[in-house]
């Protein structure tokens, strides 16, 4: 279940039109990204993209075809009209869209507010709420299955925007019906970047994105930083009795060495305070789970024989690496190379094992412990380091060993999820 858009028709050049997107991209402060069969123009987060495929006709030069489209879901109505004004002003002719809001033709946003979106909203919010009182773990809505699974609490739902408790959405729903609950669950809900807009832009960085780490660790740090502070200041600017997240902007602030700029105002209601990455959360490598500090920042390690390694580190916590192999032929076994380890552990894994140690290891003259741990699962071969500076190091390590867990392709959670191509799985 989605909601968005499709087209087709014809251009003079692939360069014609991508000048015309540089240009427009630029007026409305759109992310322009292009190669050689397409572009995309991202117009917020939340797969709020409107992308364009070519081809040539029959002779490169020209006419060419092209077609694409723009999935308006999670993200909102806002991102739907911003597609639709994209694609006025974009030198395709022969337009053909097939919009299922009917906005393209009418261009009535509060019409297809809530003959569409609305009632979007609502079915995602009922089928949650069948759940209620269950204790169910893992209930995602519109989260991105690809990335980083937050910690579970039982009776919760994790949304781009936030974690609620289903009865805290009830409570919403009933309180200030279906356009308070749009206005805080979309993040584009109007018709301009107004300052809800900018609010709900800077919540889902905080919960989604912000690894809550000072600025000066990395660029990704400073960026998610200042960017959550210029929307928040934006949204106090035009309209100052908006909501904020005010205690989570202090924090940022700090974080970010930047004096606080905001002056008392209302504060945004939640009952949980906004950032996923503060607890652990569980990353996919395959049919590994692997659960791990949620300030740890993911990195490629490449080695100088080819190959490589995932690898995660804070910056003070151990330093985790994984490489993973796969068996031509037959089930994964352990190796030998395990046999030497301190403290050498086996254990059974739901649908695989792991077998686990650690030893004293050197670098550059510095004595470092590590663990060392090997996980199979059917072909499936993994191999995890945790690299600390002292032994204390290693009882975390141990502890988050314990979390390792395997999947097999028919595993399913008990989720509500929303997919980028609009089907909802329980």
């Amino acid at each position: 279940m989605s909601i968005g858009l499709t087209f087709t028709g014809k251009i003079d050049s692939p360069q014609a039109l991508l000048e015309a997107a540089k240009i427009l991209a630029a007026e409305r402060n759109y992310h322009l990204t292009a190669g050689e069969s397409g572009l995309k123009v991202t117009m917020c987060p939340l797969g709020g993209e409107l992308g364009v495929l070519w081809r040539p006709e029959r002779d490169p030069a020209g006419p060419w075809l092209v077609r694409g489209g723009c999935m308006s879901t999670p993200a909102g109505a806002g991102l739907h009209r911003a597609a639709v004004e994209l694609l006025d002003n974009l030198p395709i002719r022969t337009l053909t869209v097939e919009d299922e809001t009917g906005f393209y033709r009418h261009r009535d946003f509060q019409r297809m507010k809530e003959e569409h979106f609305y009632p979007w909203l609502r079915t995602l919010v009922d089928v949650c709420l069948q759940e209620r009182g269950r204790g169910v773990s893992g209930m995602q809505l519109c989260w991105d299955l690809e990335q980083y699974a937050p910690l579970d609490i039982p009776d919760t739902v994790v949304t781009p925007v936030g974690r609620f408790r289903l009865a805290e959405l009830a409570g919403l729903l009933e309180q200030g019906g279906i356009e308070a609950l749009a206005s805080r669950f979309f993040l584009w809900n109007g018709r301009t970047w107004d300052a809800r807009f900018y609010r709900n832009r800077a919540v889902n960085a905080l919960w989604e994105k912000c690894y809550f780490a000072p600025s000066a660790r990395s660029w990704e740090d400073e960026a998610v930083n200042a960017a959550i502070l210029d929307d928040l200041e934006r949204a106090a600017k035009l309209d100052p009795s908006l909501p904020l997240p005010r205690a989570a902007y202090r924090e940022v602030c700090a974080l970010a060495g930047r004096e606080p700029a905001l002056s008392d105002g209302p504060q945004l209601e939640e009952e949980f305070t906004p950032g996923y990455r503060k607890d652990l959360v569980t990353h996919n490598l395959g049919v590994l789970r692997l659960t791990l500090p949620g300030a740890c920042r993911c990195g490629w390690e490449p080695w100088q024989n080819g190959g490589g390694a995932c690898l995660w580190t804070d910056g003070s916590g151990p330093v985790w690496r994984v490489s993973s192999y796969r068996m031509r032929e037959g089930e994964a076994r352990f190796t030998e190379n395990l046999d030497s380890l301190n403290g050498l552990e086996d254990r059974e894994l739901k649908g695989g094992a792991l077998r686990w140690g650690w030893k004293e290891i050197y670098e550059n003259g510095e004595r470092l412990y590590q663990a060392e741990c090997e996980v199979i699962s059917g072909p499936s071969l993994y191999f995890i380091t945790a690299t600390c500076t002292g032994p204390g190091g290693l009882g975390q390590a141990a502890e988050l060993i314990g979390r390792v867990s395997v999947v097999n392709s028919t595993a399913q959670r008990e989720t509500v999820h929303t997919h980028n191509n609009g089907e909802e799985s329980q």
